[in-house]
């Protein structure tokens, strides 16, 4: 398994189309989206998790480095000996070590009260020194406003509970990364998985849209006792603690990106029918946004959503997709087309190159 190197092999496919109308009203083309986006339906009737691709748009087979979506199943790994070691870590600490965080007030005051219950120094950080995502003034660059530093902080607690040096702790041969491989590749079914470096330095994995979307259905729901049965030693404290990870996301939205992000949006409800069914969002990097929902209205197994964004990280872009994908499964409080209040001869419209199953696409 292979991520594609040749132009000819990209994944990317027409999501969606903007036109923007001339002075007498005729639409022109102005902007087209590509990407790649999955959405998956678990059948309830059907054994070995299957399920039923509701929307398939790009080569959803080929893997995607995973980025921040990596972080509820690194922290997963971690997460047994943290609450052993660190019994004052709190419930929002743990948000904390796996949020993409933005430096906003109270995130950086969690993070500093982690480094204090860890006597962890702002020195023993690895990822790069960077600003604040809001406001970005570069006078206030170091390396705790990175919106890794949770992560990395996590993997340097659990390295000194463990007795384990510390200076390396980015290297792919460290504990860490080996129960994080063992853990998806059980879940997956796979022997192994592509590898390459995130931008924080550390090691990330490549995982198809599939399996992203998959994975985020499944950490949504209540962890199955032949899972942990099934698993291998070494895995099954881990699975113990599934169900905890998902909660922390569902329980402290606003921590898991920040004030105004979109993943925090989405599981604080905007937008959505009420009442919410059980709902997982997580973006990052370059365009990256997973999904995952308990049963729903019209899906009683629940969802998995993966959307790709192939010119990177557009908050826009990646909204527009979200809510589209929202209305045509009966997430949204609005349906797909429903018409909204404009003028006479619209500027600007937007035209989707795909339809979700049951639902037609505007063509």
């Amino acid at each position: 398994m292979t991520l594609a190197a040749e132009p000819n092999l990209l994944p990317w496919e027409p999501l969606y189309s903007t036109t923007r109308a001339d002075i007498q009203g005729v639409p022109q083309p102005e902007v087209t989206v590509y990407g790649v986006a999955y959405v998956w339906a678990e059948n309830l009737a059907a054994q070995n998790n299957s399920g039923l691709a509701l929307l398939r748009v790009g080569d959803t087979n080929l893997p995607l480095w995973s980025r921040s979506l990596l972080k509820p199943f690194q922290l997963m790994v971690l997460y047994p000996t943290l609450k052993q070691a660190y019994p004052t870590l709190t419930r929002t600490h743990f948000a904390l070590l796996m949020a993409s965080h933005q430096g906003d007030p109270e995130q950086l005051k969690l993070l500093k009260e982690v480094m204090a219950v860890g006597q962890l120094s702002e020195a023993e950080l690895h990822c790069p020194a960077c600003a604040c995502i809001r406001g970005r003034n570069p006078q206030n660059e170091s390396t705790l406003h990175h919106p890794c530093s949770g992560k990395h902080l996590a993997h340097l607690l659990y390295l000194k509970a463990r007795h384990l040096p510390l200076e390396n702790y980015l290297h792919r041969d460290q504990e860490p990364y080996h129960l994080l491989r063992e853990l998806l590749c059980y879940l997956l079914y796979v022997d192994e998985l592509p590898e390459s470096v995130d931008g924080c330095g550390m090691p990330n994995l490549g995982l198809s849209a599939v399996e992203l979307a998959q994975l985020y259905h499944a950490l949504v729901l209540p962890v199955s006792r032949d899972m942990i049965r099934q698993c291998p030693d070494e895995l099954t404290e881990i699975l113990t603690h599934w169900d905890d990870i998902a909660a922390l996301m569902q329980e402290y939205p606003e921590l898991i990106g920040g004030t105004g992000r979109l993943d925090s949006r989405l599981m604080l409800g905007e937008g959505c029918h009420q009442p919410l069914p059980p709902l997982i969002a997580k973006e990052g990097a370059e365009g990256l946004l997973c999904l995952g929902t308990g049963p729903t209205e019209r899906h009683a197994g629940g969802l998995g959503i993966l959307i790709k964004l192939s010119g990177g990280y557009n908050a826009g872009q990646l909204e527009v997709m979200a809510h589209y994908i929202f209305q045509a499964l009966g997430l949204s409080a609005s349906e797909p087309g429903e018409a909204k209040p404009q003028a006479a001869t619209p500027m600007t419209e937007t035209v989707f190159h795909f339809a979700v199953q049951g639902v037609q696409a505007e063509v």
